[in-house]
């Protein structure tokens, strides 16, 4: 047993399309070419591909026999470039490259009995033909290519086809699939042979082969009858009769195949090599098949159909159904409703006919054939009411229907529940009306029920002792409502109100904006009503605009059907409702509004009402657009009132508009006055206080002024900046910036925040956080990543040691008189500014400093003196050799305050150039050296005579 599809039928009818017989070897045509367009039109016999195994993939192919089969494979496989013939065996040749698939002759076997032949398939690039390879081999000139010569420059003859027609008598048109529209002819033989030992060993092709090459065949007549079944019979039989018939020992082979089939299709095949082959599970739809009859010298063909047909459907008549059945109706009401639209069919109801079967004598009706009756006008009587309904296929079915109309009585209570109501889905809520029940004496109570019979049926009920039952959550279908009254004398009296819901309508809603109103100043708002727009379901959505008007207006709800609209004018004025229902429909209606004056009153002014605002403030804003005129106001105008504080910019035109904007905005107390004015010059004033409190965090705000510009910095710089102070700060700190923005006069970044602990909300005072800041960075100045120029509070906090103050542009101290900086702290320590030293006591210290140094340095100086001098005598004493002389002559200058000696010299003194010299100590400069004289050769000197 076999599934249609299954793969061995598929390959078979695919090797169909490359089995050839070996007689026709030789026989070329150029019709081959078209089936594989990249192949090289020549067979080369003695040749081998260039790069032998060690360039290639050689596949062997033992079931293609012989070179057109070899040749026909190869085309169909992308990846074989070379088909080879080498001992009766098919090769499939797959190259690295195109050069190494090029023939190479091999004269060593060209004498053999069965030399290599080869042909050039599949080129390994694409794009590129053979004949472009072998040109750039230079094939002309290359010797290696000349050699035994080729085929004659055809290709091989197998011709393609649409049908058995375009084939001759020996041959079939084979198809690669069921899908493909062209074919090619193959010998019938051949192909029957190698399917029908498709399963047999491969080894055995080559007798298969020996076996297609005979050439006695005779035609065989075969027919099969196509068949056509109805689900749900899905098994059919198909037989295949030969002309002659099998005699004596000849026995036919069958070979059955699937041509094609309906999509989706189900089914088996069994005994498809017998002349009869069994089908099941057949699906709806066209299925083909086609039998080869073979032999060992004859063959046939033939097709078959087997059309599955869908089954026949059996009408089964309509079930023709009223609702209610049977009603009974009181008068005063006059109208009943037959519902035949429950009526069934298997396959649908195309129409619907009502007759009166019995009524009263006067009761003329005009029906109209749909599947609901809507009956009015009947009087008192019986009627009975037949309903015909028709199916699709004509057969037609019917039912009746009694309505007893009853005349009122005058004793007990008469029950009226109103008449059958028909409503349309959205629509689920309905109130039924029993007060026109009536009774001679009043109706004591009401009671509402639900007929028994729809007991079932969902529905929400309220007010079941009223007059008026309210209903809600209905659905589909038919309900029947039952009312009871009762008199004082304990008579009851029912009726019945059936209640149709359908489904819903296309019908669209009605839309009424009411009448046109016309009010007259200082009225100033109207009340616009749409609730009397109607729709047969429900309308679920209200809207009013302004089409136009002499000025902007406001409603207070414009999505509902009531709103009121304010802020009218003197004028004409229009508005439009547009009503929604259930199913997107919708309609439109106008009304117009007319605002006159009677009489012109004075604007009343509002400026706002005072305001308290902390700092920081960019903006002062205050609305004064709530002051109002009967008419409209024509001027507004902002002054300043000469209380208030001066500092703070009036942005332009904002003092001439509802809303004045201040900026520049510093703490203190502003108090503006707002005078309007109409268009008859009535004005009217009013003032308002804004009172701008100081930033409760002024004194905890740092900056840290960055050494890049402000235009440079981007935001996750600035993020980043962010991150790495709060990780300074430790993670209990919490950073809050308060301004970015970039210094006046050096367009640096210049970041403004302040730090607050997690969890508590309290702010670390500005201090403290740069003295942290400062004391981190002067450890790790690339803390930051950036080069910080300076960090210092926002607001200066140097109390300058309490003898000066803190100039904020400069932030250095301007000190009191006779109190200046103390520089060892300002360039030696934190670089603070300070007013610590007193300027008396610095001069005291400098001119004690003073003389102290002098002291110092005359004291060094004399005691070098004293070393240099001692150390000089000791030289001389050392090395002169002098005796004190005696003269008895006198200087000629008696005044002279040494005395003259005479010097004798030794030899060896005069021949040394010694000097010799007599010193004499001085005791008294006012004194002259007595007895003294100058010599022969002397002179004075320091109070010293020296003679040489």
């Amino acid at each position: 047993m076999a599934i249609l599809n299954i793969k061995p039928l598929v390959i078979s009818s695919l090797i169909f399309l490359f089995i050839e017989s070996l007689a026709d070897e030789t026989n070329w045509s150029d019709k081959w070419q078209s089936m594989c367009p990249a192949l090289y039109p020549r067979i080369f016999i003695s040749y081998a591909p260039r790069g032998n195994l060690t360039y290639g993939v050689f596949t062997k192919k033992p079931y293609a026999i012989g070179m057109k089969q070899c040749v026909a494979t190869c085309c169909s496989i992308q990846t074989c470039h070379v088909a080879l013939m080498h001992n009766d065996t098919c090769y499939h040749v797959q190259c690295d490259t195109s050069k190494m698939c090029t023939p190479l002759y091999r004269p060593e076997l060209a004498n053999s009995n069965d030399p290599p032949t080869m042909v050039l398939v599949n080129p390994t690039e694409n794009g590129v033909s053979w004949d472009e390879i072998l040109k750039q081999m230079d094939y002309e000139s290359d010797p290696s290519l000349i050699g035994t010569p080729d085929h004659d420059n055809t290709i091989f003859d197998i011709a393609k086809c649409v049908d058995m027609s375009d084939c001759q008598d020996n041959q079939v048109c084979m198809k690669q699939d069921i899908t493909s529209d062209i074919g090619i002819c193959n010998d019938i033989q051949s192909a029957v042979d190698f399917s029908v030992n498709s399963n047999t060993n491969l080894d055995n092709i080559k007798e298969t082969n020996t076996m297609m090459t005979k050439p006695t065949v005779k035609q065989l007549i075969v027919s099969a009858v196509s068949k056509e079944l109805r689900l749900p019979d899905n098994q059919v039989t198909l037989s295949a009769f030969t002309v002659p018939a099998e005699q004596g020992a000849e026995h036919y082979n069958y070979a059955w195949s699937l041509l094609s089939q309906p999509d989706g299709h189900t089914g088996t095949m069994t005994d498809q090599n017998k002349s009869t082959v069994k089908l099941t599970n057949l699906s709806e739809g066209l299925y083909k098949f086609r039998v080869v009859v073979t032999s060992s010298n004859a063959y046939g063909i033939a097709y078959a159909n087997v059309s599955v047909l869908a089954p026949k459907r059996i009408n089964q008549p309509p079930i023709a159904i009223v609702s209610p059945p049977s009603q009974i109706v009181k008068l005063p009401n006059t109208g009943a409703v037959l519902d035949g639209s429950s009526s069934t069919d298997d396959d649908r109801v195309i129409g619907y006919h009502w007759e009166l079967q019995q009524g009263p004598i006067g009761y003329q009706p005009n029906f109209i054939d749909t599947p609901t009756l809507q009956l009015d006008s009947l009087i008192a009587g019986n009627y009975t009411f037949k309903l015909t309904v028709e199916d699709s296929d004509h057969v037609t079915n019917f039912t009746m229907a009694n309505i007893t109309v009853l005349k009122l009585t005058d004793y007990p209570p008469s029950a009226i529940a109103g008449q059958d109501i028909i409503v349309y889905l959205p629509q689920n809520t309905i109130t039924l009306n029993g007060n026109l029940s009536t009774d001679d004496r009043g109706i004591a109570s009401w009671v509402w029920t639900k007929s028994p019979s729809d007991q079932n049926k969902a529905v929400d009920m309220q007010n079941t002792r009223t007059p008026y039952l309210q209903l809600s959550n209905l659905e589909e279908g038919m309900y029947t409502f039952v009312l009871k009254v009762t008199d004082d004398s304990e008579q009851s009296s029912t009726a019945e109100v059936h209640v149709f819901v359908k489904p819903p309508t296309n019908k669209p809603p009605k839309a009424d904006a009411g009448t046109d109103i016309t009010v007259a100043l200082p009225t100033t708002k109207v009340l616009l009503n749409g609730s009397n727009s109607r729709d047969d379901i429900k309308i679920v959505s209200y809207h009013w605009e302004l089409l136009s008007g002499p000025s902007k207006i406001e409603f207070s709800a414009m999505n509902n059907s009531i709103t009121n609209v304010t802020k009218l004018t003197k004028g004409s004025y229009a508005f439009k409702l547009t009503v929604i229902d259930d199913n997107g429909n919708k309609d439109s209606d106008i009304v117009k509004v007319e605002v006159t004056q009677n009489s012109n009153a004075a604007p009343i002014a509002n400026a706002g009402g005072d305001q308290v605002v902390v700092a920081p403030v960019t903006a002062l804003i205050i609305n004064g657009s709530q002051s109002t005129d009967d008419l409209k106001i024509d001027k507004w105008l902002w002054t300043r009132d000469p209380s208030s504080i001066a500092i703070g910019r009036i942005i332009d035109g904002t003092d001439n508009s509802p809303i004045l904007m201040v900026t520049d905005i510093v703490p203190g107390r502003y108090v503006f006055k707002l005078k309007v004015a109409d268009q008859q010059g009535l004005s009217s004033e009013d003032t308002v206080s804004v009172i701008v409190k100081s930033d409760p965090e002024l004194l905890h705000l740092v900056e840290l002024t960055l050494n890049i510009g402000a235009h440079q910095l981007t935001e996750s710089q600035k993020n980043s900046l962010i991150l790495k102070l709060q990780m300074l700060l430790h993670d209990e700190a919490s950073i809050i910036v308060r301004n970015l923005k970039a210094e006046p006069h050096t367009g640096r970044a210049c970041l403004i925040f302040y730090v607050q602990q997690k969890g508590e909300k309290l702010s670390i005072p500005g201090v403290e956080v740069v003295h942290r800041l400062k004391s981190k960075l002067q450890q790790d100045s690339g803390l930051l990543q950036f080069s910080v120029t300076s960090i210092d509070t926002a607001i200066c906090q140097n109390k300058c040691s309490g003898h000066g103050i803190c100039d904020e542009e400069s932030r250095e101290c301007l000190c009191e008189a006779f109190w200046m900086q103390n520089l060892i702290e300002k360039y030696f320590g934190y670089g603070e500014a300070n007013c610590q030293w007193s300027i008396l006591y610095v001069i005291i210290s400098l001119v004690s400093l003073l003389g102290i140094c002098i002291g110092l340095v005359c004291g060094i100086y004399h005691l070098c003196y004293r070393v240099c001098v001692g150390r000089r005598r000791s030289r001389l004493k050392k090395k002169t050799r002098y005796s004190l002389l005696q003269s008895d002559l006198h200087d000629e200058d008696d005044c002279s305050p040494f005395s003259a000696h005479k010097l004798a010299l030794s030899q060896s003194d005069t021949e040394s150039d010694d000097v010799l010299f007599e010193h004499r100590r001085i005791k008294n400069n006012n004194d002259h050296v007595r007895n003294g004289k100058h010599g022969k050769n002397g002179f004075m000197k320091n109070g010293t005579r020296i003679k040489t």
